[in-house]
Order: C-alpha cells, then sequence, then structure tokens
C-alpha cells in the first residue's frame, strides 16, 4: 500500500505501508508519473519534484499493482532568484537577493532557487512561503565568523522573558544561524538542493570550546509552527545542523544530513521542547549525534514546563554518528509520546541511546518501538 506523507506545489514524498526498516522489501523498483517513468529507488520512501502547482497526478510504483491519486497544492506567486540579480557563482556575495526574495514572496508564494552556489550571509525566513531548492543549487555560508552576528539569550516583551538562543539546554548568546525563523508559521523548505554551512571551511570547527558566544546552528526554528522540510540536503554545519525550538507541528521528510565525522558536536536534528515533529524517510551522516530529542535543563524546564511531545521516527537510515536516536541529554522537561519504528542503525556508535547526568534528566513516556522491525548493523 502507498501513501503520500506530503506534496508542496511542486514536490510530494510518498511511503510504502510495510514492516521492513528503510528499505523497501522487493528492491529496486521504478515510479511512473502520470504513466511516465519518473523515479527509481530502493527505499521505503521516495520523492517527486518538479510537479506543477495546482495539478492532479497519479503515481504507480512497479512493484505495486495500485494507483495513487494526489493534488499539488496552488501557489500565490514565483519570485526567481537570478531574474533579481544572484549570480549563482559561489563567490559573489548574494546575500542582498536571498533575502530579498525571501521579503518580497507573496503569501502563498515560492522563492525559487535555481542551480547554481549562492555564496550567502544568514537569512531569515518568513511565514506562509515555500523555498525551494532546485537540483544542483546550493545555499553556501559565508566562512567569515564576524558575518555571523550575536543572537543575545534573552529579550524581554512587556516584562516576560523571550529565549531568543540558546546552547544545550540554557538560554545562551549564539551566533545567528546561517537560516532562521523566528514566531513564524507555515513554511516549506524543498527541493532536490542544498543548504551547505561551509564550516569544513571555517574556523567553527576549529576552536568548538570555550566560546562566550555559542556557534551558529545551520537551521534554527524559534517558536515557529507549520514547518516542513522535503528533501534537501544539509550539511557541514558550524554545530548542530537542524535545530527546531519551542517549534510545533514539523515535518522532515526524504532530508539528508551530513557532516563529516570529525565535524565537532554536528548533531543531524535536535527537536528541543518541540510538539508533533514527523522524521520520516531520512538519511543521516554526521559527527555527533544523528536525532537527539531534548528538553532543556532545569531553569528550562521549571520556567516554560515544555516536553518533547508527539515525536514519531520512521523509516529512516543513520549512517554514521556517534548514537543513531538518542534522548537528552538535556532532557528536563521530560519526553512523551516517542515512537520510532522502521529505522536501520549502520556504523552509530549506538542505536538507541539515553544519555543525561545531574541537572539534565526527567521522565522518559511511552517509548515505543512500533512493531519490532528496527535493526542494528556495526
Amino acid at each position: 500500500m502507498l501513501k503520500k506523507l506530503f506534496a508542496s506545489g511542486t514536490s510530494a514524498c510518498f511511503e510504502f505501508d510495510n514492516t521492513n526498516p528503510y528499505y523497501n522489501p522487493c528492491g529496486k523498483y521504478t515510479v511512473f508519473l502520470n504513466g511516465e517513468k519518473a523515479a527509481e529507488s530502493d527505499a521505503n520512501v521516495f520523492s517527486l519534484f518538479n510537479l506543477t502547482p495546482d495539478t492532479e497526478y497519479v503515481v504507480t510504483v512497479s512493484c505495486e499493482d495500485s494507483s495513487l491519486y494526489f493534488h499539488t497544492e496552488k501557489e500565490s506567486a514565483v519570485v526567481d532568484l537570478k531574474a533579481l540579480g544572484a549570480k549563482g557563482d559561489g563567490v559573489t556575495d548574494d546575500t542582498y537577493y536571498i533575502q530579498m526574495a525571501i521579503d518580497s514572496c507573496p503569501a502563498g508564494g515560492r522563492v525559487y532557487v535555481p542551480a547554481g552556489t549562492y555564496y550567502t550571509r544568514p537569512i531569515v525566513l518568513k511565514s506562509d512561503i515555500t523555498l525551494e531548492l532546485a537540483k544542483g543549487a546550493t545555499l553556501l555560508g559565508s566562512v567569515k565568523e564576524e558575518d555571523y552576528p550575536y543572537i543575545p539569550a534573552r529579550i524581554y516583551e512587556g516584562g516576560k522573558e523571550v529565549v531568543m538562543a540558546s546552547w544545550e539546554g540554557d538560554p545562551w548568546d549564539c551566533h545567528q544561524s546561517f537560516v532562521s525563523a523566528f514566531r513564524q508559521k507555515n513554511i516549506k523548505i524543498v527541493g532536490e538542493g542544498t543548504i551547505n554551512g561551509n564550516a569544513d571551511n571555517s574556523t567553527w570547527w576549529a576552536t568548538p570550546k570555550g566560546r562566550k558566544v555559542a556557534r551558529p546552528r545551520l537551521v534554527f526554528l524559534n517558536q515557529c509552527n507549520n514547518v516542513v522540510f522535503h528533501g534537501v540536503t544539509c550539511k557541514n554545519s558550524g554545530a548542530w545542523n537542524l535545530h527546531p525550538f519551542f517549534s510545533d507541528n514539523l515535518g522532515f521528510y526524504d532530508v539528508k544530513v551530513q557532516n563529516p565525522y570529525t565535524g565537532p558536536n554536528t548533531d543531524g536534528l535536535d527537536p528541543e521542547s518541540c510538539d508533533k515533529v514527523d522524521i520520516v524517510g531520512c538519511v543521516f551522516s554526521v559527527g555527533d549525534d544523528c536525532v537527539a530529542i531534548k528538553a532543556g535543563k532545569i531553569y528550562m524546564a521549571k520556567t516554560y514546563h515544555t516536553p518533547a511531545n508527539h515525536h514519531t521516527l520512521r523509516n529512516n537510515l543513520f549512517q554514521d554518528g556517534h548514537g543513531a536516536i538518542v534522548l537528552g541529554s538535556e532532557m528536563s522537561g521530560g519526553i512523551k509520546n516517542l515512537t520510532v519504528s522502521q529505522c536501520l542503525f549502520r556504523h552509530t556508535d549506538r542505536g538507541l541511546r539515553i544519555k543525561t547526568r545531574r541537572g539534565r534528566g526527567k521522565e522518559v513516556e511511552a517509548l515505543a518501538g512500533g512493531d519490532g522491525s528496527g535493526r542494528v548493523q556495526r
């Protein structure tokens, strides 16, 4: 049985309903879109790109007799990055054009990043847009530390604390993340392109400890709602790759997260005090934990009482990393309703790891292993 996981205006993601971890039991298969060959895969999750908005399609696969109809989303406008003047040559600073494209895109619109390498300083996302990275498109981070201004740990809104930046479970001044959003909603980041923090060519990894201002994440989502990553590759982060923070209704589908094993603290995906997080069909190969589910240290837990809740991990491949699926170590707010199934752990130091220490722990509830089909290979 084939089911749709997600569809934007130009992409869609599908999953086979079976019990095999990550790989499809029939082996390699062909995907047909409206009767024409569109892709090949051997995984339980596959994606289609370069679709037309507001269009009905039928998808069939060679290993099943059934067909699945789906409809892509409507969109209000398209803003093409190169049409605005971006060079995409990997040398010219294209920050102005990227941010202008995001800021000028109307609600329901799509910022289209065509093939090319766009050297840029940090960018900020806004609500109700899709950012599409085409095949061969790369957002390449600046290697200059001074291009990443620091974000204060706290600001005060009507006398009430608002945590703007954190590190390892506490409010902490941080360098601005390469891609970030604060209190935004309805964002999609889709496509076959790459978000490359370029940390392997910078000084972030050379001096990871003793900093008064923490290194930038590749992507930081602070108090956001309804955000989906689909298909993109995330790599070479200054610290953690993907860090959703006090955010809800998040989907990560067929995403690839890559960092060399030597990259310090380059966790793949660390949802912290988030609710309703789906991580499905993703591939992780990183220099620290692949997925680390967090809920802050004692101060954050006592102040905000926000656990990690309703997280689902399914059909993921964990190829390298310290731990494949890690609970903690900062989890003072607790972890509830976590379901892990059909995940394949290959060459990770550990498969499922619960780690904590004094000042970081609390209860872990409703940890499920699906049908017990998870496997570990070392």
